[in-house]
């Protein structure tokens, strides 16, 4: 298993930026790059099972993911299936003043060829996920007036 956490301040309302992050249909227009195919599967209160086309360290697979939403401030993405099946993205939006502090808790569980390589993708996994942070508040912040 490989641990790690992403911490950001932003300048963006939290209701807007978590309203923006839960809205699964518009990833591959946020972030294209990475979600090619979105299809919601099944959808109920607040959890949400989507086959996601994605392209992530240079490769292009879909996986099942479970997403629950608690409002007002907290994400949790699972994945269902796949080489990172049991893989967890939990993500907190805090307050602080008329910012934001997002806190991205990651255990990233990696099967097949992809366990024996774990350490050394590490650095690969936090460098990429933290370019997808990073470009979707880019998008967040221009979506925000």
């Amino acid at each position: 298993m490989v641990k790690f956490e992403f911490i950001k301040i932003v300048n963006i309302d939290r209701d807007l930026i978590f309203e923006i992050s839960t809205k699964y249909k518009n990833f591959t227009k946020i972030l294209p790059d990475y979600f090619k195919k979105l299809e919601i599967l099944e959808k109920n209160e607040n959890s949400t099972k989507i086959s996601e086309t994605i392209n992530f360290l240079g490769r292009t697979t879909t996986v099942l993911t479970k997403h629950v939403v608690i409002k007002p401030d907290r994400h949790i993405v699972t994945m269902l299936d796949g080489s990172a099946k049991g893989s967890n993205f939990d993500e907190i939006y805090e307050k602080v003043g008329t910012q934001t502090k997002i806190t991205i808790k990651v255990d990233f569980i990696l099967h097949g060829s992809l366990k024996l390589l774990g350490f050394f993708v590490k650095g690969k996994i936090k460098t990429q996920m933290d370019n997808v942070m990073n470009e979707f508040v880019d998008y967040a912040k221009k979506n925000s007036n």
